[in-house]
């Protein structure tokens, strides 16, 4: 019973979502802001791995306009790493957006990303939270 246990939490350990070690995984804190109409506002992430640690998923959450709340997740690719930096991109389909295209460059403490889509462009910008 016991070695069954440690089995289990040695598997579950080295699963890559709860992987402890990856720079991209975890909690973020910081803005986004837009360089075509120059609009900023608060902004925190969620990020977890998928396919096993080849792309992360990345739950948005800020404001618009001061108080305008908005819910955004998006998967990244890994195109990259160099040392202890990861780089990421991908593009979605967005209605009213046309193609959403990202790329981010993540360290263990900062995660800076750029979006392009039709009409806008710019960044987020954030700091590690937690992990």
């Amino acid at each position: 019973m016991i070695r069954s246990l440690a089995v289990a939490f040695a598997l579950l350990a080295a699963s890559p979502a709860f992987a402890q070690d990856s720079p991209v995984a975890g909690s973020w804190s910081g803005y986004w802001i837009s360089d075509t109409s120059g609009h900023r506002g608060p902004l925190r992430a969620t990020v977890r791995p998928v396919d096993g640690g080849s792309a992360y998923r990345a739950t948005y959450r800020g404001r618009f306009a001061a108080v305008i709340p908005f819910r955004y997740s998006m998967t990244m690719n890994v195109v990259g790493s160099d040392g202890g930096t990861t780089y990421l991109a991908g593009e979605q389909r967005l209605p009213l957006f046309g193609t959403f295209r990202y790329s981010a460059t993540v360290t263990d403490a900062d995660f800076v990303s750029s979006f392009d889509a039709r009409r806008d462009r710019g960044r987020f910008v954030m700091t590690r939270t937690g992990r």
